[in-house]
């Protein structure tokens, strides 16, 4: 298991750990995040959604620390949760 702040090269096991431990620890978040599905988009720089998708750019996962990511993907949902 990657520790809560390390770093890992592989961007879809990233993807993974950050809404599986969302959904432990902020299930809130973690539920809405489960119900977004992800998909690469190279050349965005960040992450978005269009309320569907958790859209994401892989070079911006691979330099992104877990517990960032996890703050990332909670905004996110928020918009699709919010209808934006």
């Amino acid at each position: 298991m990657i520790p809560f702040g390390e770093m890992t090269d592989d961007v879809d096991d990233k993807i993974k750990i950050a809404r599986s431990r969302l959904l432990i620890d902020h299930p809130f978040f973690g539920a809405l995040a489960m119900r977004l599905t992800p998909q690469r988009m190279d050349g965005i720089g960040t992450m978005g959604t269009d309320g569907q998708r958790l859209i994401y750019d892989p070079n911006f996962v691979k330099d992104a620390l877990v517990r960032d990511l996890m703050a990332v993907i909670a905004h996110e949902v928020l918009h699709a949760a919010l209808g934006h």
